[in-house]
């Protein structure tokens, strides 16, 4: 870096608490990283310049601008947040305790694609710091489906907290088919792939003349408001994100895509790699576990921890998922896909850019470049090892909290035998 600037250099920590401190998106230098940018190599000894929330600049051997805060980042790694490709966060708190859990409609409600995140979305969740911390800066937050094959209108969300912390609202529209849509048509999956038809037949109806449609006689079993939000689906506007497993699912819900021109990702696909080839060629993308090897069903019969990288082999664009309550997990999905076969890079963008892509803000975020959102993370060592830890998250050029409810619980509780701990809790007794 050119010394002839002056630079005030601080410790990552005390860097990190004094921008927490100012609450807002600033000028930072991150300088010395080894830079993952994803969208053009690595950068060793590289230099990221924030400023006013974007990424303005990218190299090595940058200055930093007057007045930056500098923060070194000497043997650390540097790469863009993560993106969890398929949660509920912000949606669900407590799984089991119904007053908490907007995630899932209760069976026999009427409603399936019409519901949204967007209208129950809670960004004060104790979930998101927990997630951040880990490097996790956006996700795709998305109801599950209850008593229909629809689930509703999925969201990308950032992980700051704020009240504002919709990426894009209507990002995507969610469905399952295999068992869990054959369980409720009927129990078989011709009756799921029947009524799948049948409801894409009805949304294009309806969007071609709602007028027309309301007026002459058709099936109360399909609730105009549902048929309304599949309307930017049945365009090709909105991906449709169907959860499936099967070689045998996956090559009719190809055939369904095709008919329909319908955009696709696939989330599940354990037999994925058996039709590997067909999803490339179909431009499907599909968001998968790193973990799935033993089948839990029929339809993962043939599931291997081989799969991300016969995908990737092929051609088919990833990433990763590991649920709500520990979507921070996915870095260690892609690390076990790593060892598995999956290129380290290809485990990067499988975690960043990828999904960015697959939801519509790829222009925005999933890669270090000028122009885009500061979404930026500075770990301790490989992001894909278990034992390494982010040391500063960004959002938006903001420096964001790592503290969360499991870290204050565990050094609440790490000494038993402190006096003001409550009685239950005191060890030596």
């Amino acid at each position: 870096m050119n010394g002839t600037i002056m630079k005030t250099f601080t410790s990552l920590a005390a860097a990190g608490a004094a921008m927490f401190a100012a609450a807002s998106a600033q000028t930072v230098a991150i300088i010395d990283g080894t830079v993952h940018t994803v969208s053009g190599g690595v950068i060793e000894n590289g230099d990221v310049i924030i400023r006013d929330g974007r990424i303005a600049q990218v190299g090595a051997n940058l200055s930093a601008p007057n007045g930056a805060t500098v923060i070194d980042a000497s043997g650390k790694i540097v790469t863009p947040g993560l993106i969890a490709g398929y949660t509920s966060l912000g949606l669900v708190e407590i799984g089991a305790v119904s007053d908490s859990n907007d995630s899932t409609p209760d069976v026999g409600f009427p409603l399936g694609a019409a519901l949204n995140t967007v209208d129950a979305f809670n960004p004060r969740s104790t979930l998101i710091p927990v997630n951040r911390a880990a490097g996790v800066t956006r996700a795709l937050s998305a109801p599950n489906a209850g008593d229909a094959l629809f689930g509703g209108k999925a969201a990308v969300i950032d992980l700051s907290g704020r009240p504002n912390s919709i990426t894009r609202a209507d990002a995507a529209q969610v469905a399952v088919m295999g068992s869990g849509g054959a369980a409720r048509s009927g129990n078989t999956r011709l009756g799921a792939w029947a009524v799948l038809r049948e409801y894409l037949d009805e949304a294009r109806s309806y969007q071609a003349n709602p007028n027309d449609y309301v007026r002459r006689p058709h099936s109360d079993r399909f609730a105009l408001s549902d048929l309304k939000a599949l309307g930017p689906v049945v365009s090709g506007e909105q991906p449709l994100i169907v959860r499936i497993n099967s070689a045998t699912g996956i090559r009719t819900l190809i055939r369904l895509k095709n008919t329909y021109r319908l955009r696709v990702v696939i989330i599940g696909a354990s037999e994925g790699w058996r039709v590997a080839s067909e999803l490339a060629a179909a431009n499907i993308p599909v968001i998968i576990s790193g973990m799935t090897n033993l089948p839990s069903e029929f339809e993962d019969i043939d599931a291997t921890l081989k799969n991300a990288a016969r995908l990737h082999q092929a051609g088919v664009k990833l990433a990763f998922f590991d649920g709500t309550h520990n979507a921070r997990l996915i870095r260690q999905q892609a690390g076990n896909a790593v060892a598995e076969g999956l290129p380290y890079d290809a485990a990067i963008a499988a975690l960043t850019r990828n999904p960015a892509e697959m939801f519509g803000v790829g222009a925005q975020l999933g890669t270090l470049e000028p122009g885009k959102a500061a979404d930026v993370v500075i770990w301790d060592g490989d992001p894909l090892e278990v034992t390494s830890q982010p040391e500063a998250v960004f959002i938006d050029g903001r420096p964001q909290d790592l503290n969360n409810r499991q870290q204050m619980l565990m050094e609440r509780y790490r000494d038993l035998d402190r006096g003001d701990l409550p009685h239950a809790y005191r060890g030596g007794e």
